[in-house]
């Protein structure tokens, strides 16, 4: 059987969906739980389609936001806000504490490093079938603002927010926040 591995995605096209215009509603949004029967504090998940300029959805592209409160006082949440092509992860910021990422290649353009740590954004190279991460801004390194990093996410992914923002704490979930 084959592996999302092998499904190749030319250049070409993911160029096209990085640079189209995008919406993302969030108007009827609820998080829900990962799992089940995982323990607390657990991962709150959001799964919503891509719509482009005429609100028709974009087939194929769907985003996926992850949360979950920080596990002790004085850590940081753990956030990954992705979107995925074909299955493929082709954007995708992350941050949480003492986030680390090997990259297979790094003469691509950008040109990455062989390591990374911190808060980071991927992306993914046709060529290559391969995607490389990349730091985020120092502003963004200690940032446990959700609203902030999904900010950044859908401006770097050319995307527009219909409605409010649901932020996974302050939404009714039944987790709480550590203060």
């Amino acid at each position: 059987m084959a592996s999302i591995e092998d499904i190749i995605i030319p250049q070409q096209e993911i160029d096209h969906i990085m640079a189209m215009d995008k919406q993302i509603d969030f108007q009827r949004a609820t998080w829900e739980r990962k799992q089940k029967n995982q323990p607390y504090p657990y991962w709150l998940e959001l799964r919503l389609p891509f719509f482009d300029s005429d609100e028709l959805p974009i087939p194929q592209l769907r985003a996926l936001f992850s949360y979950r409160p920080a596990r002790r006082e004085n850590l940081m949440p753990s956030m990954s806000f992705i979107a995925f092509y074909k299955n493929r992860r082709l954007f995708a910021v992350d941050q949480g504490e003492r986030l680390v990422h090997v990259n297979r290649i790094t003469k691509v353009n950008p040109t990455a490093e062989s390591r990374i740590c911190g808060a980071h954004y991927h992306i993914l190279h046709g060529k290559e079938n391969q995607e490389t991460g990349y730091l985020l801004d120092e502003k963004y390194q200690k940032s446990s603002d959700f609203i902030e990093l999904m900010c950044y996410f859908l401006a770097q992914f050319n995307t527009v927010a219909v409605g409010n923002i649901p932020h996974p704490i302050l939404s009714n979930n039944g987790q709480m926040e550590l203060l």
